[in-house]
């Protein structure tokens, strides 16, 4: 990747430049996990293809991050492990029962906040 803009991509590659906060890609790894073909450099996020996702076991540092990975679990074959999802309460405290009302299966386990 290194020295790619964001102007050189298609409808199946693209990237997002992150112009408020440069360092916003904490998900970027657990969404690798989860086999999304994905990187970051800089303030850059780098999306290419579709690709299917599977199941991951991951952790969100924070609120974007497990919505991200939430909603790549969602759409991922198989059960997908999320530490963090406390998270997801500071902002979205109703979006894992908005979601299991769509037909969503999820679980939840109490965990300790760092």
């Amino acid at each position: 990747m290194s020295g790619r803009s964001c102007d050189h991509f298609t409808l199946r590659s693209f990237c997002i430049t992150e112009r408020v906060y440069p360092r916003r890609d904490s998900h970027v790894q657990g969404l690798a996990a989860f086999g999304a073909e994905v990187s970051s450099r800089d303030s850059r996020v780098f999306v290419h293809g579709a690709t299917r996702l599977h199941a991951a076991d991951v952790a969100a540092q924070d609120i974007r991050a497990v919505t991200a990975l939430l909603l790549a679990a969602l759409a991922a074959e198989g059960t997908s492990t999320i530490r963090g999802m406390y998270h997801l309460r500071r902002g979205y405290g109703h979006l894992l029962t908005t979601l299991a009302t769509l037909g969503a299966d999820i679980t939840t386990i109490p965990e300790a906040r760092p």
